[in-house]
């Protein structure tokens, strides 16, 4: 229930920069409808108004999902309105409006939500920033008195929280436990970043987690004091998007929230945010963290910035600098995948903040070794497109791009889904933005796309990069040392090497860009189409099972959930099953690589040029029992997303440049699972838990950057050629189109070999005695982890495993209570379970918190305890009915989602006909669970005996 983004990327890009120093701002103290200076319209559809006492509303009605409402509140306030004696109560507040109010009692309101279906944490939630605090229900049906009591506890939020002593005392550690899990290198490097860049400003002095001096002594009246000032109707809006009449829930909002009074505390201003100086000289930031998985290096300018407000002539005049970013950030791309690239990945980028202040920088991340190469090609290539320019070619891409995506957000318009639009209209408040609709965004755009000049392009570029002082940042695991010289030469700081170092770069020549040949997409005939051999319509699910003439499967389900929008599915070959066992991490690796060794006949680079302005998509990896390829497309790019998939599958580029990008991500990711408490699970204990199988877990480092495309080759080449295919397509399709696409592309394949059985590759075990590791991770971060599994069964025991879900949020729940609540030592303890369809009886049931080192036993033994109280004395009749009814909840919507219908039922549905059943009973089957179903697993599975327990704890923390 935290979001700390104090610098907002925003989607208009802009012109011109303010240059003025010394110029202060405050934060807007009331929500605002952005129409109303604008000549933009707002959506017709939505409905805009504003109560007596000050509240604003906007209501819209919208039909996915069926029968659901997304509702949210906004409030004006954030960290930013705390005082220095109140660092953290912004947040704190936030936490409490759970633990209290005036209708609901202490300990009572999670209770109720998971009653009427909802989850805690997913459905019912909230999150803090700098200026502002939203609350979000996701209510789990449209009955009127479901949405009454949405905004009845709206109501508590706003002007009804309790704030009662020993809620707050009770709270306090559930917060530090949070304040303790964000901890990270990457945060810490965030807060010196923050101060660097804004140092004379409130911004980097007011982080919405706050002080653990607040958090553990503010008294009770310096809570009561911040609701009081700033939780005022004048500064809140609510907003409503949902299956439901317009007009009756505004009468509802209007009744519900009207007598919410104004506070009797005279309003104070909003504070000031300080100044942003006019920079005149470059200004280095050196961070050294040995702990970092990659060094992180940035350039940065930053400049005032006051308030413009949302026009048609204000978006427009920002367009080209989108465009210039969009292809300076391809370049930036295309260098990154070089064999010899320096970075791991780099780009521009461009924002403003709380009307205060405007960011453009350049970022890069690198090894270690590598971050004056990369701040040198970084800096380069900026430079050379600031003064050259872009090609016809690179801006006739880009405005492919752009406009494709101004008309695929016309046509999937009418089944956006409503959290998505509630969330959109919350930003469109606080970014004091017209909420437009896609047409009328294509309508403004298009013409303008069509007069764009490369020269637009490189004048909004320069604008964006003023010829002021830069901050320059080196952060991460770089160690700068300056290099042994001779007597007389002075010693140079890291500060100074970073300086020098840019300044090269900066003034060094650079040439023109090189001009592309795009060509043509290569892969558009594979021979003869296959003609279909069988073909089913399930009646019921509404679903066609096809066999080609070469044995490809297919089958397909069209839906209207998705406007033009197509999912496609491809299992092929054995997967996992069959990687050589003296290859370990041969699937991770492939799974990595196969897709940027590019086809034979184009680079990765190619392909992205080639399929500008279409919607395609291509994933990859390596599943426990087949090859997994995905994508998702439109009824007009169908068959070049099918050709696409295709092309890989008979002519895989296997490019030895991509090894070295592939090889960079695994060093960066193993120096990051070095030092933080999640990477001994994944690099032994996974392992551990399959008795060695090294199919299992992360393989060890040497292993993975052994692995090369050779091997690779060898092992998917007789897979790709002859393995069996199952296809799926889900989506807004054309079945006859479906079909002929699917004949003319996976039907021209050679003849497809029936899946062998591989039984003996199958097995796999747990080790038959349970084990308890005490482990330790390289790092000075005090947070440790506490996981204890106990085997169960394999997925394919559909009955029992729907019963195991149900206990694991039984368990879940208990953990929230008796871990989060009680003990206030764990911020999202969880249990859940994870079992396979690949091996058969390996599945596993799961705890896992995330501790103070120090607790790391007692949390361990209340984990324990709970597992032994369920397996003795079971579950009660309350929690199975709090436990089911968010489950029953997720069931009913999930039905009219395309990924349900592709991962759940149709992409093997095939190879394992029962997953259709399961489609047909998994509804009324989690309705019939009983207590009796779940104390008897719980008896079977969870007694202490049978748990693997494993504590994690940082060096650090082991010294001591």
């Amino acid at each position: 229930m935290w979001n700390c983004s104090p610098v907002r990327r925003l989607a208009f890009l802009l012109l011109s920069l303010l240059v003025a120093a010394n110029l202060r701002a405050e934060l807007p103290a009331r929500p605002s409808f952005a129409q109303e200076t604008s000549d933009l319209k707002a959506d017709p559809n939505v409905r805009f108004g504003k109560l007596e006492n000050g509240i604003h509303y906007a209501i819209l009605a919208n039909h996915e999902p069926k029968q659901r409402a997304s509702l949210r509140l906004l409030v004006l306030s954030g960290s930013a309105q705390e005082t220095d004696a109140q660092q953290g109560l912004a947040h704190f507040v936030e936490h409490m409006a759970f633990n209290g109010s005036t209708h609901y009692p202490p300990g009572t309101l999670v209770e109720y939500f998971q009653r009427m279906g909802m989850n805690f944490g997913g459905d019912t939630n909230a999150n803090t920033g700098f200026e502002r605090t939203v609350y979000l229900l996701e209510l789990p049906n449209t009955e009127a008195k479901t949405l009454e009591e949405g905004w009845r506890v709206f109501g508590d939020y706003a002007r009804g929280e309790l704030l009662k002593p020993e809620e707050i005392s009770r709270e306090r550690g559930i917060i530090l436990s949070e304040k303790r899990d964000r901890d990270s290198v990457e945060y810490r490097r965030y807060i010196a970043q923050q101060d660097f860049l804004l140092h004379d400003t409130l911004i980097p002095k007011r982080l919405p987690i706050g002080t653990t001096q607040v958090i553990s002594h503010a008294g009770p009246d310096q809570f009561r004091a911040y609701y009081d000032t700033w939780y005022r109707p004048e500064r809140m809006a609510v907003v409503a998007v949902g299956d439901f009449d317009v007009a009756q829930v505004e009468a509802e909002i209007i009744a519900a929230l009207s007598s919410i009074k104004p506070s009797s505390i005279p309003e104070p201003h909003n504070p000031s945010l300080g100044t942003i100086p006019k920079l005149d000289t470059d200004k280095v930031l050196y961070l050294h963290q040995p702990e970092a998985a990659e060094t992180s290096i940035s350039v940065t300018w930053i400049t005032p910035y006051s308030k413009e407000n949302d026009t048609g002539a204000r978006r427009l005049a920002y367009l080209p600098r989108d465009l210039a970013f969009s292809m300076l950030n391809r370049r930036f791309s295309i260098l990154s995948r070089q064999a010899d690239a320096p970075f791991l990945q780099a780009g521009v980028g461009a924002g403003e903040a709380h009307d205060f202040f405007r960011e453009a920088t350049l970022d890069m991340a690198a090894k270690p070794e590598n971050w004056a190469a990369a701040l040198t090609v970084g800096e380069k290539e900026l430079h050379r497109a600031l003064e050259y320019g872009f090609t016809e070619a690179e801006l006739k891409e880009a405005v492919a791009n752009y406009r494709h995506d101004l008309e695929e957000s016309v046509k999937t318009a009418p089944t956006r889904r409503s959290p998505g639009l509630a969330d959109h209209l919350v930003e469109s408040m606080l970014d004091d933005t017209v909420f437009t609709t896609p047409a009328d965004e294509l309508a403004l755009y298009a013409p303008a796309l069509d007069r764009i000049t490369p020269q637009n392009c490189l004048d909004a570029l320069r604008a964006a990069f003023p010829d002021i002082g830069r901050y320059i940042s080196v952060a991460g695991n770089a160690k700068i040392e300056a290099p042994k010289t001779t007597a007389d030469a002075k010693q140079k700081t890291p500060e100074d090497i970073i300086l020098a170092t840019y300044r090269e770069a900066s003034n060094a020549r650079v040439e023109p860009p090189a001009k592309t040949d795009v060509g043509e997409f290569a892969y558009t005939n594979f021979g003869a189409p296959g003609t279909v051999t069988s073909r089913k319509h399930v009646d019921d699910l509404d679903v066609d099972l096809l066999t080609l003439s070469n044995g490809v499967r297919l089958n397909f389900k069209k839906t209207d959930f998705e406007a033009n929008r197509v999912h496609v599915s491809v299992r092929l070959g054995t997967g996992l099953l069959t990687q050589p066992k003296d290859q370990a991490g041969l699937g991770v690796f492939a799974t990595n690589a196969f897709v940027l060794g590019g086809l034979g006949k184009h680079t990765v680079d190619d392909l992205i040029r080639l399929l500008a302005g279409h919607t395609v998509g291509l994933n990859f990896q390596v599943g426990s029992d087949a090859l997994e390829f995905s994508g998702s497309t439109n009824r007009d790019d169908l068959l070049l997303q099918l050709r696409l998939l295709t092309a890989f599958i008979v002519d895989p580029g296997y490019r030895p440049e991509a090894l070295g990008t592939v090889r960079k991500n695994f060093e960066t990711m193993y120096a990051k699972l070095e030092h933080v408490p999640e990477g001994p699970l994944q690099l032994k204990v996974v392992r551990q838990l399959a008795s060695g199988d090294p199919r299992f877990g992360t393989p060890p480092k040497a292993d993975l950057l052994a692995r090369n495309f050779e091997e690779a080759r060898a092992w998917l080449t007789p897979q790709l050629a002859h393995g069996a295919i199952e296809i799926s397509v889900v989506g807004d399709l054309d079945p006859a189109a479906t079909i002929d696409a699917v004949s003319q592309t996976f039907g021209a394949l050679p003849q497809r070999a029936p899946k062998p059985a591989l039984d003996e590759a199958r097995k796999v075990s747990f080790p038959k005695k349970p084990f308890n590791e005490a482990l330790t991770v390289d790092t000075e971060i005090p947070r440790g982890l506490v996981a204890l599994i106990w085997p169960t069964n394999d997925a394919r025991n559909v009955f029992e495993l729907r019963r195991m879900r149900i206990l694991a949020d039984v368990f879940s729940d208990r953990l929230r209570v008796q871990v989060r609540q009680k003990l206030g030592d764990a911020y999202s303890p969880a249990a859940d379970i994870s079992a396979s369809e690949t091996y058969p009886g390996y599945g596993m049931f799961l705890a896992y918190v995330e501790v103070d080192p120090a607790k790391s036993k007692i949390i361990s033994d209340a984990v324990l305890a709970i597992a032994a109280d369920l397996a003795t004395n079971g579950v009660t009749e309350e929690e199975l009915a709090r436990a089911k009814q968010p489950v029953l909840t997720t069931l009913r919507e999930s039905a009219r989602t395309n990924g349900y219908w592709l991962g759940s039922v149709l992409q093997s549905a095939q190879e394992f006909p029962q997953h259709l059943e399961w489609s047909r009973s998994r509804y009324h089957d989690t309705e019939s669970i009983s207590k009796a179903d779940l104390d008897a697993l719980a008896k079977k599975y969870l007694p202490t005996p049978r748990a693997f327990q494993v504590v994690i704890t940082p060096t650090a923390a082991a010294k001591k």
